[in-house]
């Protein structure tokens, strides 16, 4: 009979087995029993046992147990029978592994002592499986000797060629060891075993799909047990197999750390065991589901955890960048405060020095013309300065070089000459400073003539042909842009 291993239910077998009966008889059952054949009886047996009626299967095994006390092959045989199938009793519906172990070992005896190697495999399985759940106490020599007992049986089982039970026994001791060395069972897919053989199907596949956990290809294992489902083929509670597929599938999920797929496959487990009212899988999936869904948890929490920090730091930073734009803001605008004031303090040095040779221009009466000695060209200097601190003239678009020489009297060569002398640069960076120069007295007019004025409007009503040739201009004398100098004029100006 195939069992999956199930190791939870080793921590509940004391509380369990003091609730259940151990034995299920009564003068009147005993009475019914006794009048049966033994073959009958195990019939029956196996016919409750199927039904999940443990106590009448129970009833039954421990009759012939009974009642075959003899040394003839058939009584011994039969003995060994029911030893086995009432230890599947105690085992997996009353969990009362003690019990069951004692029956196994009573019936393993006596098929070494009889010679029964056709039966003894099938006791081997479910003694393998029996220290498979003793293990779970973290036991490893007990892992051990359930591995060596499933390797045991299989070797029997292939020497007698009952591929049956070696697919059984593979089954049991593959299910759910997902660290089986594989190596040492590569039989499995020998072509020498009969492709009738019931479940070959299924635990090939099984085979393959731990290859791919142990490679880490959670996908492609997925791929295999999934496979699995429609080739269940046990003839003996085939709904196990299933159960156990559902298993495998929802531990490549929890390998992943993907709880919410974990809980989902573990969810049809449980409901297939619960379904066929299949006790001892119920209870182990019950746990391995409480323990997803506190995963699940877990990681949900660690989640809004890192949202709310990540929110966190966002907003730190947010805070950070503000008070860094706030400050820098100030800087900016003590900056842009401070070459506005530097800016009017060179406009208002510009008027004292236009009056003073306005004055002297007075005093002296009209200039001589004749060669360029240092005091002609001081002399020019005065009349272009002149010419230069004249809006009228300078503001004109088509201003140039030629046009200042005539009003000062010269030719385009001395005026080139002293305004490269003078002011160490070309004419047309001269002309553009008196330009900037106008535009802010215009801008910073507190008479309010040209506070109504655009930009574009003080651009070309100073000379510049374009709007952006007049901000470059602007930003390169003033160190301000044309829209922050007027915020600065604007803001002066406010009571």
């Amino acid at each position: 009979m195939r069992r999956l291993t199930l190791h939870i239910l080793l921590l509940l077998t004391p509380l369990i087995t003091m609730a259940l009966p151990r034995e299920a008889t009564t003068v009147a059952d005993s009475l019914a029993l006794s009048t049966l054949s033994s073959q009958t009886l195990m019939d029956r047996g196996r016919a409750h046992f199927g039904q999940h009626q443990a106590q009448q299967a129970l009833a039954c095994f421990n009759a012939v147990i009974s009642r075959e006390t003899g040394d003839d092959p058939q009584s011994v045989s039969l003995r060994i029978r029911a030893l086995n199938n009432a230890a599947c009793v105690y085992k997996y519906f009353f969990f009362d592994n003690l019990r069951a172990y004692a029956a196994f070992t009573e019936a393993y005896t006596l098929c070494e002592t009889t010679g029964d190697d056709a039966f003894l495999p099938v006791i081997m399985v479910n003694m393998g499986d029996l220290f498979n759940d003793y293990s779970t106490y973290g036991s490893s020599a007990l892992t051990q000797q359930a591995q060596e007992t499933f390797e045991h049986c299989m070797e029997h089982a292939m020497k007698s060629h009952n591929w049956e039970l070696m697919a059984t026994a593979f089954f049991n001791l593959a299910n759910q060891n997902y660290d089986l060395p594989l190596a040492k069972y590569r039989f499995i897919i020998s072509d020498e075993i009969p492709d009738s053989t019931p479940d070959l199907q299924y635990i090939r596949l099984q085979y393959q799909g731990l290859q791919c956990v142990q490679q880490h290809d959670y996908e492609q294992a997925r791929i295999h047990f999934h496979s699995q489902l429609p080739a269940v083929s046990a003839r003996w509670e085939p709904e196990r197999d299933s159960i156990a597929t559902y298993l495998s599938i929802a531990h490549t999920y929890k390998l992943e750390a993907d709880y919410p797929h974990e809980t989902e496959y573990l969810q049809k487990a449980l409901q297939l065991a619960n379904n066929r009212n299949i006790t001892d899988q119920a209870i182990a999936i019950g746990h391995l589901l409480t323990q997803s869904q506190a995963n699940d948890l877990a990681d949900r929490q660690t989640l809004q955890q890192m949202v709310i920090i990540t929110i966190g730091v966002i907003l730190v930073l947010i805070l950070a960048i503000a008070i860094l734009l706030f400050y820098k803001n100030r800087q900016l605008h003590s900056r842009n405060r401070t070459l506005y004031q530097k800016n009017q303090q060179l406009l208002q040095a510009e008027d004292e020095k236009q009056q003073l040779r306005q004055q002297i221009s007075d005093e002296g009466g009209k200039y001589s013309r004749s060669n360029l000695s240092s005091q002609q060209k001081d002399t020019l200097v005065d009349r272009i300065k002149d010419i230069l601190d004249d809006p009228d003239s300078i503001c004109q678009p088509d201003f140039t070089l030629a046009k200042l020489a005539k009003q000062a009297d010269s030719n385009t060569t001395y005026v080139s000459q002293v305004i490269n002398e003078h002011y160490g640069t070309s004419f047309s960076n001269v002309l553009s400073g008196c330009r900037i120069r106008e535009a802010c007295r215009r801008m910073s007019d507190e008479s309010g003539q040209y506070s109504h004025i655009t930009i574009e409007a003080i651009s070309t009503g100073v000379g510049f042909k374009s709007r952006t040739a007049f901000i470059n201009a602007f930003k390169r004398e003033v160190g301000l842009t044309p829209s922050e100098y007027l915020r600065m004029a604007a803001d002066k100006a406010q009571p």
